[in-house]
């Protein structure tokens, strides 16, 4: 198709190998259930392959509307042979037994499902209630850490599947904690908190292999349209106005609610206006617009090619942001968004707060060109995995790694070098929340609940050969 529509040859040659070697390396890397091997899909397909898709069915060359096509691609290629090379390690040093499975074996699904619910619900009413902004507290570090509720919302529809014998995936009061956290994301103008729920409830109904019926998939269907066409530009709008707050925001949201459709004509025209440089499409496509990351990564590796290499300091501070801020207060936080994008041009001289993301390969060849992605890059990708993979290992082994699945599909894409560093520190919080589903959850649910028929997470026996 890109070659009908006359896309380059080298550039068409460029996609099709780097989607052959992301195939190889999501593979290799364990698949989906796995840290390493979310995050290679997740960065591959919300990086490059949705964009290079969208425009072939559009009818558009895939390297129209870039200022370095050729070179982009290329960049993407080296940084997936990068992942490639990490998934390789890691699987060489892979345990059969990770730490999260030796110290935490999960018991009881309806306990583990119930306190994550309690734990979850009343962190989020003290979040929009009591907790100030400030940086530094234990209370703000919980709450940077607080996986409780898509991990309840998640364990609820296993719950819910294998407790009835896969005749439903729902009730009531799972009902209410799904549209609990929706109307949390309307009020908050978060996209990625309105695609929480029906994100959760798939992984939940795949990982218990849940039957689907026609009202399900009618259900599914409807809801990601009105998220796509709907709620993703009233969230784009509605950041423009909103406090952050739930409280503080819902007399705007209602009212943007109210006049729905006015808010999309004026979120496309600002988008026109604010992103043209960045948009990849001839014309703005809505939610396909923020499922590529291909126009922004264009811009930073031109910039790069013509201005030089910005240096190692990203990477740098993305190390030294292991260390909680209650431990040490004034540690440097990465925010190199900003200043890419002021590089670029892309923001007014007194804009110092409105970041754009960028992906991994791009952050990777602006801090070091070649040498940053096949080496630093490389490096950094490798020592995530193998100590991922050596406390987590994978969704079957622990059902706390979904939570790690769940952040990697956020992050993959956007968060560059310093957010694949973090996930170092994401692990340990998931051991947290695994000693919580052992000795603290089951405590909390007999608070609330009567004790009933447990429903296990057995592990499955490993295949021969």
């Amino acid at each position: 198709m890109q070659l009908v529509e006359r896309t380059d040859f080298y550039v068409a040659l460029c996609c099709f190998a780097y989607i052959m070697v992301s195939t190889a390396a999501f593979n290799i890397a364990g698949g989906i259930s796995r840290t390493a091997g979310a995050y290679i899909f997740f960065y591959a397909t919300l990086t490059g392959v949705v964009g290079i898709c969208t425009k072939a069915v559009l009818g558009e060359p895939a390297n129209s509307n870039l200022v370095a096509p050729l070179r982009t691609f290329e960049v993407y290629l080296l940084g997936m042979v990068a992942m490639l090379i990490a998934a390789y390690i890691e699987s060489r040093f892979r345990r059969q037994r990770p730490l999260i499975a030796l110290l935490f074996p999960a018991d009881d699904l309806r306990s583990i499902y119930i306190g994550a619910a309690v734990i979850g619900v009343t962190a989020q009413v003290y979040y929009n209630f009591f907790l100030s902004n400030e940086n530094g507290s234990f209370a703000t570090a919980f709450h940077n850490a607080d996986n409780f509720i898509p991990f309840a919302l998640v364990m609820g529809v296993i719950y819910t599947v294998r407790s009835s014998n896969g005749r439903r995936s729902m009730t009531p009061g799972l009902g209410i904690l799904f549209l609990m956290v929706f109307l949390e994301g309307v009020f908050t103008f978060s996209k990625q908190a309105m695609f929480l729920p029906p994100f959760c409830w798939v992984v939940g109904a795949a990982i218990s292999r849940y039957n689907l019926r026609p009202f399900n998939i009618a259900t599914l269907a409807l809801t990601v349209y009105i998220l796509a066409a709907y709620m993703t530009p009233f969230s784009q709008y509605g950041r423009l106005y909103g406090a952050g707050n739930a409280i503080l925001n819902a007399p705007i949201a209602i009212s943007m609610l109210m006049d729905i459709n006015d808010i999309r004509k004026k979120n496309d025209e600002s988008s026109t206006i604010d992103y043209g440089k960045l948009n990849y499409y001839n014309q703005p496509e809505g939610i396909f617009d923020r499922l590529s990351m291909i126009g922004p990564d264009d811009l930073l590796i031109d910039v790069t090619d013509r201005q030089g290499l910005f240096g190692y300091e990203p990477t740098k501070e993305g190390f030294e942001n292991l260390i909680p801020h209650f431990i040490w207060p004034d540690k440097p936080v990465p925010y190199f968004g900003n200043l890419y994008a002021h590089e670029m041009g892309t923001l007014s001289p007194e804009d110092f707060t409105t970041g754009i993301a960028f992906g991994i390969s791009a952050d990777a060849y602006h801090q070091g060109g070649v040498f940053g992605i096949l080496f630093v890059m490389t490096f950094c990708l490798t020592v995530v995995f193998v100590i991922s993979s050596a406390l987590l290992g994978s969704v079957r082994d622990h059902l706390a790694v979904i939570v790690s699945v769940l952040y990697v599909a956020h992050i993959a894409p956007e968060d560059a070098i310093p957010g694949l560093i973090i996930l170092i520190l994401n692990a340990l919080v998931i051991l947290g929340l695994a000693f919580g589903c052992k000795y603290i959850l089951p405590v909390v649910a007999s608070v609330f609940e009567p004790k009933k028929p447990k429903a296990s997470f057995v592990r499955p026996a490993l295949a021969a050969g």
